[in-house]
């Protein structure tokens, strides 16, 4: 059974001074509601994505959903977490409750708080999302693991610098139409392209124009069963989505970052699942 996307909304992007994580997910949750044209009680599945680690003191989020509407009263509720792709694997275990039959209609919910606390707390929690255990020290903290990466492609394909600017440029000239987009200034190719003291290097090969910034956010999704999105006003079908993990130990021999072996699993699993279930590659036919 596919899910549909049925109903969306998000906040704006940025630092929201004198706001707490609850009124965020208030917001979006309600206004996704709207956008869906359902109710809190028709929801059967609540899903809340966040990573937090410590940027809020509220450790137990998924309940808060509750405080949009009475209507969500007695839900199931869960919170998902898996670093920076932690909203992304909300919407997998919704999909799943779907596709179980166990959910018509389920909520996900994608929330952070990042700027309560200053940048070295900040930068500490980011490298939670790492192997502490070879990455805690590695120079440049959590954008430093990325700029090592970026470097090895670097040194297997040549210097990529001009298309680093070209897709920093690009994503800047997006964010002026995006009214919600927290950055909304065309800074140029030129720009992005030059170290400078307004665009300095932050890891390896990584400017500030290449990372992302700290910020503050939410965003929710209403789903719903294909055979319910049909009876309703818009409904946006997954034509594909699959899940897959690694485990970048120290072992170069086994582990090649560059080569982007999970993602490559993740979209043979779309061609020859079967196959992929037993995790053997796939080729194009």
């Amino acid at each position: 059974m596919s899910g549909c996307i049925v109903g969306w909304a998000h906040s704006k992007f940025g630092r929201h001074e004198g706001r707490d994580i609850e009124s965020l997910i208030v917001e979006v949750t309600q206004a996704a509601l709207t956008d869906a044209g359902v109710g809190a009680a028709d929801i059967d599945a609540v899903y809340l994505g966040t990573m937090n680690g410590g940027f809020v003191r509220q450790e137990f989020p998924a309940s808060l959903v509750f405080q949009a509407d009475p209507g969500f009263r007695f839900k199931p509720a869960t919170r998902v977490e898996d670093a920076c792709a932690t909203g992304s694997a909300a919407i997998h275990q919704s999909l799943n409750a779907i596709a179980a039959g166990k959910a018509r209609l389920a909520l996900v919910v994608g929330v952070e708080k990042m700027t309560e606390i200053g940048g070295a707390q900040v930068g500490d929690i980011l490298l939670g999302a790492s192997y502490r255990k070879e990455e805690d020290a590695i120079e440049g903290g959590f954008a430093g693991i990325f700029g090592q990466i970026a470097q090895s492609y670097f040194q297997r394909y040549g210097d990529q610098s001009d298309a680093l600017a070209r897709i920093a440029a690009k994503n800047h000239k997006n964010g002026v139409a995006n009214p919600l987009a927290q950055m909304q200034k065309d800074l140029g190719y030129e720009f992005c392209r030059t170290v400078s003291d307004k665009n300095p290097i932050v890891a390896g090969p990584l400017k500030r124009t290449d990372c992302s910034l700290v910020s503050d956010g939410a965003a929710a999704v209403v789903l719903a069963d294909t055979a319910t999105a049909l009876a309703m006003k818009k409904a946006v079908i997954f034509r594909a989505a699959e899940q897959v993990n690694d485990f970048f130990a120290d072992e170069p021999a086994r582990r090649d970052r560059v080569r982007g072996a999970g993602p490559r699993l993740a979209a043979g699993a779309r061609r020859c699942p079967a196959r992929a279930r037993r995790s053997r590659p796939c080729r194009n036919p």
